[in-house]
């Protein structure tokens, strides 16, 4: 039995979702990068850039990490550079979009000739469930207003980004493009590149993919101008591609709430259950809760006094020593957990068709090398 809590990715849901992704690329004439940010397991990522044309990165660190696994383009996206950090990511980047017109007239003087220059954009137009994840929002310090579109475009900037959608279906992507058209029609006809950004859910059981595709040729018939198309999705690429499992340590109560106390933590290891939030599906329990069944709080790891969710239902009562399945936990998780209050972290683990293969498990040297010398 491999141990507990641990992050279990499935290689299978892994090939079935680079299936519809590169179907949909193809059928759409675009190119798909992959977003670093919501996924970056190394044991996996070989796998993914099959798929992938490219890789966006948002960091030196990330850059760092996909230029080790791969030759292919790579496309930087920051809110702002560190000055010490550009030397380095002007020597591997193929792709380096800014976030402002101040930041372009900053750095353009040392990026060669060969690196392609974008801008990303603000339409005024988001597609999320929370506003912690709509950078399309009035006032969002991230992308050029609408209002900065009456100067004139600079010579080197040869694309323009967009990124305002979070597990959107192809709707909110017609929505979009009807923005940027309407308030950054006079760049859009001068640039020969356009990022639509990430947020597509491509590979969602219910996801028009068929839509998706007609909405991307109609964007070109209006821009024709265009000679490529990106898109940069991340949690596509893992989306229902693995989970998180968990191990009842404690059965308690409180007044009114019977509680299941486990060895993994929403704050550390889940943060988006708490963020957004949402309640997370586990796979042992009822769809919904249903008082005529066992039903429980889970408690988190940490002591944090929020770190926890519910209620739950399960079929029958839960015991000490249990095991529970956090279904849909490959993106977003791992690559924003933390050592807080130095729990436990999940270990990594693979689903591979002949069994389960342990990458890595995290122990005491993980946490003091975390803070120490």
């Amino acid at each position: 039995m491999w141990p507990s809590p641990a992050f279990v990715i499935e290689r299978a849901r892994v090939q079935a979702n680079l299936a519809i992704l590169r179907a949909v690329k193809e059928a759409a004439d675009l190119q798909l990068l992959l977003a670093l940010k919501g996924f970056a397991l190394p044991a996996i990522l070989p796998d993914l850039l099959t798929v992938a044309d490219g890789v966006a990165v948002s960091s030196l660190n990330e850059m760092l990490l996909a230029s080790s696994l791969t030759r292919k383009p790579l496309h930087l996206f920051a809110p702002a550079y560190r000055p010490s950090d550009v030397p380095e990511l002007a020597a591997l980047v193929g792709h380096w979009v800014f976030n402002s017109l101040s930041a372009y007239a900053r750095w353009v003087d040392h990026l060669p000739p060969s690196v392609e220059i974008g801008l990303r954009v603000n339409p005024h137009y988001g597609f999320a469930g929370a506003p912690i994840y709509n950078p399309g929002r009035p006032g969002s310090r991230l992308g050029v207003p609408p209002s900065a579109c009456v100067e004139a475009l600079p010579s080197r900037i040869t694309g323009l980004h967009v990124h305002t959608l979070c597990e959107a279906g192809p709707e909110p992507l017609e929505a979009l493009i009807e923005a940027l058209l309407t308030q950054f029609a006079p760049w859009l006809s001068q640039v020969k590149w356009l990022n639509l950004g990430g947020g597509h859910l491509l590979t969602r059981a219910d996801y028009d993919r068929a839509r998706f595709v007609e909405a991307i040729s109609r964007l070109r018939k209006r821009l024709p101008n265009l000679e490529t198309i990106y898109i940069e999705p991340s949690a596509a690429f893992v989306w229902e591609a693995g989970y998180l499992v968990a191990e009842v340590l404690d059965i308690t109560q409180t007044e009114g709430r019977t509680w299941a106390l486990l060895d993994v933590s929403f704050t550390a290891h889940m943060p988006d259950t708490l963020e957004m939030p949402y309640k997370p599906l586990v796979r042992e329990a009822l769809p919904e809760p249903d008082p005529r069944y066992p039903t429980y709080w889970l408690g988190g790891s940490t002591c944090l006094a929020g770190d926890e969710m519910g209620p739950y239902s399960f079929p029958q009562p839960l015991e000490v020593g249990q095991r529970l399945t956090f279904h849909d936990m490959a993106h977003y998780t791992f690559v924003k957990t933390t050592f807080f209050n130095g729990v436990a972290h999940p270990a990594l683990i693979v689903q591979e068709p002949q069994g389960y293969r342990i990458v890595k498990v995290f122990g005491f040297e993980d946490y003091r090398r975390r803070l120490s010398e």
